[in-house]
């Protein structure tokens, strides 16, 4: 028998308020630092669904409580990194409400957060995250990146 296929995934929060969207600086993780990256992004854990770790992430990233209901699915990334090879399951969540002020709450990792227009994003966003954001706004549910 073949070994089955194996592989990390990863939850992101898409966080906007009318025509912009929520994006953090990158700070001290030995990837992709300096760039924007999703507020919140984290690894699902052993025994988690997928909103279970995304509303962990957000209260544990950005201070603030979500519940369940008030999260949307938005579209999965099957993606594959060159520099290191590394293939990844990214899920998107669009968060369609929740409770408390967005604030850094792990400034090893965070060099602050900001509110970017859709219209223009930082050229320096995340090529999958920017991809997600894309995915989301065209209502599509499934991509692969990195792959070609």
């Amino acid at each position: 028998m073949k070994k089955r296929y194996e592989i990390p995934t990863a939850v992101y929060a898409l966080i906007y308020d009318e025509n912009k969207i929520l994006l953090q600086k990158r700070n001290h993780t030995g990837i992709e630092d300096g760039a924007f990256d999703l507020a919140t992004s984290g690894h699902v854990e052993a025994g988690e669904t997928y909103v279970d770790a995304i509303v962990r992430e957000l209260r544990e990233e950005l201070g603030i409580q979500v519940l369940p209901e008030d999260i949307e699915f938005s579209n999965t990334i099957h993606s594959k990194y060159h520099d290191d090879g590394l293939v990844y399951n990214n899920v998107y969540f669009k968060i369609k409400r929740y409770r408390g002020t967005p604030a850094v709450m792990e400034p090893s990792k965070n060099a602050g957060l900001e509110w970017f227009d859709l219209q223009t994003l930082p050229d320096n966003l995340i090529a999958d995250r920017r991809l997600g954001i894309e995915n989301d706004l065209k209502h599509q549910a499934f991509s692969e990146f990195g792959w070609a």
